[in-house]
């Protein structure tokens, strides 16, 4: 694979991650109920809820960024990335707990597990260089 098909796929990966996270969003934020898979919907969680739609959206926004020059704003994917490693864990244990049912876990297969792969890859790239070109087209602007 080339560089250019290499940044062409980091682009489209951090641009799916973009319509995901704001349609993701934007559904929790108004409708915080469609997560909750038999959990009671206790008035602080339904806030809570919406709190976390927001700022699923505002990784939407990161990504956006994210997805015009992956090499400049790497953080944002490492952030991105770290996130979907933790949502994961901190799931686990409180279904292990018996604070949350089992139901709750396929929220990270979408929201999270499915990035897992993509995200380290474009970080894999990046640290490798392979992905460098992009910042020579940033330096002309």
């Amino acid at each position: 694979m080339t560089k250019s098909s290499k940044l062409k796929w980091a682009k489209l990966t951090l641009f799916l991650a973009t319509i995901y996270n704001l349609s993701w969003g934007a559904v929790i934020s108004i409708h915080p109920q469609f997560i909750l898979f038999g959990n009671p919907p206790a008035t602080f969680t339904l806030i809570l809820l919406k709190c976390i739609g927001m700022l699923v959206g505002v990784y939407g926004i990161a990504y956006y960024y994210a997805s015009t020059n992956p090499a400049k704003y790497w953080p944002l994917i490492l952030v991105g990335f770290i996130g979907k490693v933790l949502g994961p864990i901190g799931s686990a244990y409180y279904v292990l707990s018996g604070q949350l049912t089992p139901n709750f876990l396929i929220v990270n297969v979408f929201n999270d597990l499915i990035w897992l792969y993509p995200f380290g890859w474009v970080l894999y790239q990046i640290y490798n260089s392979r992905l460098s070109e992009i910042v020579l087209i940033d330096k002309k602007s």
